[in-house]
């Protein structure tokens, strides 16, 4: 067999795993629509990259519009005419290299494409102002020069350097210590910043505490809300170097794209403050927003429209300043809020449950992906003993993959990885990539997306344990059984609270007394696990220790210090929830190493 051939084979074979895991249909009559099968926002593919395939081709074209869904391994061209569109795939399909291995390119034709223009009908949070243009150019500069920094000179989080003045920002906690000043405080060169606020109306004061972040392009920070109780009604940021999209969460569900311009005062207060959530994606390029009027029966409105037009990142250093406080919040905004009423984690409700998720699990594994990875390397056996008798043409879906360690190394099924966050995302592409018949997605286990009975065999290791409620873990099982073909098999294993018959247990600290200290999410008080000691509680926080960069030892810092949620399991707690899903048969239920494991099928 030939290149060519081989080419070819390959390309069929993504456009039937398109077919089987997202429902894509490609075509093989030539239109102006083109899907790039192996390429997309998840690979890192960017506009640019397009635009000197067509610059070396022989004959000039267009650039066409590119579709790169969020997440996604795979995107899409829009050529203007058939011509141009079978031009561009007979010069490079199978032929364009898209990495630094030598990567093929492949792709297919396809009737239609979406349109990823998201249309946000939600206003600004309440409380949020933008004071474009609050510094000059000639201020602009000052600052940079003054707090822009060599690397070593600051601390390094994953997705970011940072710096502070007056107080620490504990990232393990996200508060400070009153009783523990910097020698360095608010700099004087800031004072212009206070005067400047007072004529536009906002008469706050002078901050005491401020946190310096460096975002390099492609750099970004988990969505959050600044803790209530450590600091004041009033937050500001000033951006220095780059505009940024900002993404906005309420826990109702809205979400909302700022644009933050360079030179941008942005002022929280009220419900921006304290409901709402902020963070920035981890990317190199922020799409453009428009805002145009839309038609409502005889009205029109302005609507902010996030386009598929993009523009390149800078990087950006932003100036967060806070004014510290002690004692509980007395805020009414009680779902973010350390100090709300406490409730007990068997009444914790769907929404309190999803915040506290997006808090302690999605944001802290943003953050921590690239570590997390290098501490995972081989599959679990009992994965492979699971896997190994698979027939040839089977599916195989890894829910809550990781970084991919469990994909078999086997060229004869189909393998989907599927992971909810970006930076583990990215881990995984990595290994998944040199694995014939594999490829991995953005996925919600909740909302997994995927066709019904799609999957022969799922696993799904070391996931539902991160759900915090029984209600949403019920949810994930059910998710798992409606994925699997009827006689299909999932494993499924979560932390045990027993780990007296695991390697998890530190001899020196089997003595150790319970650790004191709690985090409280929406009045639900969490213990936080001292490492390597017997689970005391069956809901509690679980460190995580980033390492330094330099030596690559375990920090003290509190900053590198990020807490997960987990919830630790019983003796028979995993099999009865599976057996409450109906279509579901346990197979078998065993402890191994720390976890409770279950084998159930598909009735």
């Amino acid at each position: 067999m030939d290149e060519e051939q081989k080419a070819e084979r390959k390309r069929k074979r993504f456009s039937a795993r398109l077919k089987s895991s997202k429902g894509i249909v490609c075509t093989e009559t030539p239109g102006p629509n083109i899907i790039l099968c192996n390429s997309g926002q998840a690979t890192g593919l960017e506009k640019s990259f397009i635009t000197k395939l067509i610059k070396d081709l022989p004959h000039t074209i267009e650039v066409p519009k590119l579709i790169a869904e969020k997440g996604e391994s795979y995107s899409y061209l829009v050529f203007s005419t058939t011509e141009t569109a079978v031009t561009f795939f007979n010069a490079c399909n199978g032929i364009a290299k898209i990495d630094s291995n030598g990567t093929p390119l492949y792709m297919s034709f396809i009737e239609n494409v979406p349109s990823n223009e998201f249309i946000c009908h939600h206003d600004n949070p309440q409380g949020l102002y933008l004071l474009d243009n609050f510094i000059s150019i000639d201020e602009e500069e000052l600052l940079t020069k003054y707090f822009d920094w060599e690397e070593d000179e600051s601390g390094n989080l994953k997705n970011r350097q940072v710096k502070h003045y007056g107080y620490e920002f504990r990232y393990g906690t996200n508060d400070v210590d009153l009783n523990c000043p910097l020698p360095e405080k608010v700099p004087e060169v800031c004072n212009v910043l206070w005067r400047r606020l007072k004529e536009h109306g906002f008469d706050v004061g002078v901050p005491d505490q401020l946190t310096v972040n460096k975002y390099k392009p492609g750099q970004g920070i988990p969505s959050h809300v600044d803790t209530h109780s450590p600091f004041g009604e009033t937050i500001l940021s000033l951006s220095l170097g780059s505009a940024v999209v900002m993404d906005w969460r309420h826990h109702s569900g809205k979400a909302v794209p700022i644009l933050v311009d360079r030179r941008c005062l942005l002022i929280m207060q009220d419900d921006a403050r304290y409901d709402w959530q902020h963070g920035i994606q981890p990317r190199t390029w922020d799409p453009i927003i428009e805002s145009r009027s839309i038609q409502t029966g005889n009205n029109s409105r302005l609507v902010k429209v996030i386009t598929n037009d993009t523009v390149p990142r800078q990087t950006r250093i932003s100036l967060t300043f806070r004014w510290t406080r002690s004692g509980p919040c007395q805020c009414s905004y009680k779902m973010l809020c350390d100090s709300a009423e406490k409730v007990n984690s068997n009444d914790i409700g769907n929404e309190l449950a999803s915040n506290l998720e997006e808090l302690h699990v999605h944001k802290v594994y943003e953050e921590i992906a690239s570590h997390f990875s290098t501490t995972r390397h081989k599959p679990w056996p009992k994965v492979v003993e699971f896997v190994e008798g698979l027939a040839p043409g089977s599916v195989l879906l890894d829910l809550g993959a990781g970084n991919g360690k469990n994909i078999m190394r086997r060229s004869d099924i189909l393998q989907i990885a599927g992971e909810r966050s970006s930076g583990l995302l990215h881990e995984c592409k990595q290994y998944v990539q040199n694995v014939p018949g594999a490829d991995c997605l953005r996925l919600d286990l909740l909302y997994p997306g995927l066709k019904h009975s799609c999957a022969d065999v799922i696993i799904c290791i070391a996931v539902i344990h991160h759900f915090s409620s029984k209600t949403r873990r019920v949810q994930a099982i059910s998710a798992i059984s409606n994925l699997l073909r009827p006689g299909g098999r999932a494993l499924i294993t979560v932390w045990a609270k027993d780990q007296t018959k695991s390697n998890y247990l530190c001899k020196s600290k089997l003595n150790k007394t319970e650790n004191e200290h709690h985090v409280t999410v929406g009045g639900l008080n969490l213990p936080i696990h001292e490492n390597r000691t017997q689970f005391q509680h069956n809901d509690l926080l679980v460190p995580w220790k980033l390492r330094h960069k330099h030596d690559n030892k375990l920090s003290d810092k509190p900053e590198s210090t990020l807490l997960r949620y987990y919830h630790v399991f019983e003796e028979n707690e995993l099999r009865d929830l599976c057996e409450e899903v109906p279509q579901l048969s346990v197979v078998s239920s065993f402890y191994e190493e720390g976890n409770w494991c279950v084998i159930c099928e598909k009735i």
